[in-house]
């Protein structure tokens, strides 16, 4: 279905309107309003004379206000990632390049025979991208923060209040179990070394474009251990995987980042262990924000992956036994499972 057309606000028609004809371009164009996934900014598909390009609007500028810095960067370092034309900060508007509406997630859907070479191309991005930007520089915005232990827990406290206050209609945690969270959030905030962390690196931030995959999404970047993107990606709840699918894309990404420096940096024999603790921590905080697109923004397209994020969780408290936050998961399941149906 083709995304509805929209009439964009004179400021933003009569900037557009500016560049184009700085580009020599028609002036004339149609806006489509694209779905923009999770995020509440509004993104636009602009049409003009057979080209397309995708708009930003932001006005408060505090969400995108990094983007462009770390694109130029990421460009730099040979990531594929999407153009930027122009920026214009004051408006809050950023005009990039159109990578089209192949979602990784869709492409896999629809071919499942080719589900392991996306899957490792995928792997082989993450490795470049972490091996290629290490040690992140200190002028990038992405230096002045890190996932630190008060930064995990800020996302634990984000489930419990969408999922769990808000979707679910649930109290908060005892004292033992709070107390819980806290530590295991010093636990898995000492692992390291920092690296360029995505943050939300998984199918559905990944673009199919000329049958090469394009990053997007990238600009609440920060640092943070390869552990967070792997965890990201290996455990999707947007595409499922078994555990021998990830010891074995595990083993490719370690393979590519041989090449860089970094590489020496990580203790192996230790990694698949940090990788369940934080991924348990990961999906954890998904819930909360497919919980939070529905509470907060009134988009239910997210709620069908609750259930995947959850079940993941209770399996990763299962292997991973003791020192883990006392989280009520079975019973948040059970209740969201009961919703849905």
């Amino acid at each position: 279905m083709a995304p509805p057309e929209k009439t964009l606000a004179e400021p933003l028609c009569a900037w557009l309107s500016g560049w184009l004809a700085k580009e020599r371009l028609p002036t004339e164009f149609r806006a489509f309003a694209l779905a923009g996934d999770g995020s509440p900014r509004p993104f636009f598909r602009i049409d003009v004379a057979g080209k397309s390009f995708v708009l930003l609007h932001e006005p408060q500028w505090t969400l995108s206000k990094d983007y462009a810095k770390h694109q130029a960067y990421l460009e730099g370092q040979g990531v594929p990632v999407p153009a930027f034309f122009s920026v214009d900060e004051t408006l809050g508007v950023l005009l990039m390049e159109d990578l089209g509406d192949t979602l990784l997630q869709m492409r896999l859907i629809e071919n499942p025979e080719e589900k392991q070479p996306w899957l490792e191309n995928a792997l082989r991005l993450l490795a470049r991208l972490h091996g290629s930007t290490f040690p992140v520089p200190i002028d990038l915005p992405i230096s002045e923060r890190r996932f630190d232990a008060a930064k995990y827990r800020q996302e634990f406290d984000y489930t419990l209040e969408c999922l769990g206050k808000e979707y679910l209609g649930l109290g908060g945690l005892t004292a033992e179990a709070d107390l819980s969270v806290t530590a295991f959030c010093k636990t898995i905030a000492s692992f390291g070394p920092d690296v360029f962390c995505h943050r939300d690196y998984h199918t559905r931030n990944l673009l199919v474009h000329q049958e090469e995959l394009r990053v997007i999404d990238f600009q609440d970047a920060r640092l943070g251990p390869i552990e967070y993107d792997l965890a990201s990606f290996l455990y999707d709840p947007y595409v499922g995987l078994s555990e021998s699918e990830r010891e074995g894309l595990l083993a490719h990404y370690r393979k590519v980042l041989s090449a860089f420096p970094l590489s020496r940096k990580i203790d192996w024999a230790t990694l698949p262990h940090r990788l369940r603790q934080v991924a348990y921590q990961r999906v954890v905080k998904a819930a909360g924000s497919f919980a939070s697109f529905y509470t907060r923004q009134g988009k239910s397209t997210h709620l069908p992956y609750l259930v995947p994020a959850l079940e993941s969780a209770i399996e990763l408290q299962k292997q991973l036994g003791s020192n883990l936050p006392t989280l009520p998961l079975v019973h948040w399941l059970k209740k969201v499972q009961e919703k849905l149906a």
